[in-house]
């Protein structure tokens, strides 16, 4: 298949698109400001370059593809600061719809658009995806964006017939992620031997999903599958202190110290566990537990190192 990957030079962008060049696919990037690495400008039969909100942009990373794999995004500097909603809204919402529109009009276009998970008004238990959607306390501004996108997408799929597949996805690690997040910070610390310093008492939980996974299912999702809004996470919630132990488990040769700082001020929102009975159905969905994942996550860490 010929299919154009949004966002392809973000961190979630560089792993699909090095799993459909693995599957034999024709993968045509849209990259806006972040490079591609030279090793994955050799698995990409194209790249258009420009802004998503440029109608012109969209016509030609469109034209002759079968499907659509739409992972571009606005992430604001400042996650709470309202300045930002415009800019939110114009990528993660208006661009999604005119990126849709643009799929619906090339028949049997399969159109994969990835979601937050963060959205979900937290509770106990794993969510479905009937769940409720509320992202009140935390990166509303950016979270309301992306829920507008996703129900642009929904809108189009019951009304128009666009065969779409959108992934809330949760919080993925891997390869390429950002130094900053909490999974990549703790991986370096085990790595050079130093103790892992984990703030707020280790109490905020998340779905921690190994990104190889997610891909895998967002290239099942572009072959087939019924459309409709899916999960994809691990399942399973886990403290930032429960990440921290899992990390010095990954590597048991350095004696990594956790090192638990309490809580100075109110603690970060938490993030449910997903239900991914839905995606395990369709798709024989399967993640790797935490335990798995990071020691892929170091495998693959240590084999670029060479």
């Amino acid at each position: 298949m010929r299919v154009l990957v949004t966002g392809a030079a973000g961190f979630l962008g560089r792993s699909l698109v090095a799993e459909l060049a693995s599957n034999g696919d024709e993968v045509v990037a849209l990259v806006h400001e972040n490079g591609l690495p030279e090793n994955l400008k050799t698995r990409i039969s194209h790249v258009v370059y420009g802004d998503i909100r440029d109608s012109d942009i969209l016509r030609t990373a469109i034209a002759q593809v079968d499907a659509i794999c739409h992972l571009a995004a606005y992430l604001p500097p400042d996650y709470e600061d309202p300045s930002f909603a415009q800019a939110c809204l114009q990528v993660n919402s208006l661009a999604t719809l005119r990126l849709a529109q643009a799929a619906l009009e090339k028949p049997g276009c399969r159109f994969v658009h990835l979601s937050s998970s963060n959205a979900y008004a937290y509770a106990d238990g794993a969510v479905t995806e009937e769940g409720l959607l509320y992202p009140a306390d935390r990166a509303t501004y950016y979270l309301a964006s992306k829920m507008v996108g996703e129900l642009y997408v929904e809108h189009l799929r019951r009304v128009a017939g666009l065969q779409s597949v959108c992934f809330r996805i949760s919080s993925a690690y891997g390869c390429g992620m950002s130094e900053k997040s909490v999974v990549a910070r703790f991986m370096a610390s085990a790595r050079q031997g130093v103790p892992l310093q984990v703030w707020d008492g280790g109490i905020p939980t998340y779905d921690f999903v190994y990104v190889v996974n997610v891909v895998q299912l967002i290239a099942a999702a572009v072959r087939g599958g019924e459309p409709g809004v899916y999960n994809a996470g691990s399942g399973t919630a886990n403290s930032v202190l429960e990440l921290a132990r899992a990390v010095a488990d990954t590597y048991p040769e350095r004696k990594i110290a956790v090192e638990v700082k309490p809580p100075l001020a109110s603690i970060p929102a938490s993030f449910r566990a997903l239900s991914i009975d839905k995606a395990a159905r369709m798709w024989g969905y399967r993640p790797l537990s935490l335990h798995e994942g990071l020691a892929n996550f170091r495998e693959r860490m240590e084999d670029r190192s060479l």
